[in-house]
């Protein structure tokens, strides 16, 4: 089996992404949490709910598994209506 040899330059980020609506949860101050909780919105009634808790210390287990693999580089997403509630 032929197999190809990569290279990346030096300083290369490798990482992973979140997004605040996957990972943070229970945000009631969102649109998209309201529109979320209406009635045959979601297929099968899968809805975020607290999704994986992340803001309960979730978050450092995540990081921990991303240096184990040596990930340098770490996108993430806040949820505004945290920061500014309406």
């Amino acid at each position: 089996m032929i197999q190809a040899s990569l290279h990346f330059p030096l300083g290369f980020l490798w990482g992973t992404a979140t997004s605040s609506h996957q990972v943070e949860g229970e945000n009631r101050d969102n649109d998209w949490w309201d529109w979320e909780q209406e009635p045959d919105r979601i297929l099968h009634g899968h809805k975020s709910g607290k999704a994986c808790d992340w803001w309960a210390g979730r978050w450092a287990e995540d990081f921990d598994r991303a240096a184990e693999s040596f990930q340098n580089a770490h996108r993430m997403s806040i949820e505004w209506s945290r920061v500014e509630p309406s």
